[in-house]
């Protein structure tokens, strides 16, 4: 009995060891390619309108994809949960000052997380008939992010990430472990 327990939980440290290997690889490539639209997951906007950081990072990656012609429109989503400032106002905002066309920026503040703004995504999309999208996220929620959009029929999906890293991405690697089962059973 022992050995069986000890062999599962070597088998469960080597998944746990090998899913994130392929988190890592998966979320620290850049895209090359042109696509139709960036999705941006939220993070941190602050009561007064200004971005976290960490949220700055993905946001500046979308940015640039933009002023580099890869995509046309942006799709920033986010929810209300750490200020009283919707997320996706914010990061919209942020961009225009930047120099984005305000009509090339949609802003989804429903996007509570990574389920609600993939189904929110492809919402809107049933409209603009999108054929192509680039997630931009910080690279440990990059896999989990295509995963449930391609779950919920959005195929073409390709993944820029953020530009901002810190050592606490290691933690929330292991975090984004157990969510991205998680969405694997419930979603």
């Amino acid at each position: 009995m022992y050995r069986f327990l000890r062999i599962g939980a070597l088998a469960g440290i080597a998944w746990f060891f090998l899913h994130c290997l392929w988190v890592v690889y998966d979320g620290l490539h850049r895209f090359t390619g042109k696509a139709d639209v960036a999705i941006v997951l939220g993070n941190t906007v602050f009561a007064n309108d200004s971005l976290a950081l960490w949220t700055q990072g993905r946001v500046d990656a979308a940015l640039n994809l933009y002023r580099n012609g890869q995509v046309k429109k942006i799709f920033v989503s986010g929810g209300m949960a750490t200020s009283m400032y919707p997320e996706g106002d914010g990061m919209r905002d942020y961009l225009v000052c930047n120099g984005v066309d305000s009509n090339d920026v949609i802003a989804d503040n429903y996007g509570d997380n990574s389920f609600l703004t993939a189904k929110n995504f492809i919402t809107f999309n049933r409209q603009q008939h999108f054929s192509s999208a680039v997630v931009v996220t910080s690279f440990f929620h990059i896999t989990r992010s295509k995963y449930i959009l391609r779950k919920l029929g959005y195929i073409n999906v390709a993944s820029e990430p953020s530009n901002y890293y810190t050592i606490k991405d290691w933690f929330y690697l292991t975090r984004d472990f157990v969510a991205f089962y998680k969405y694997v059973v419930v979603y």
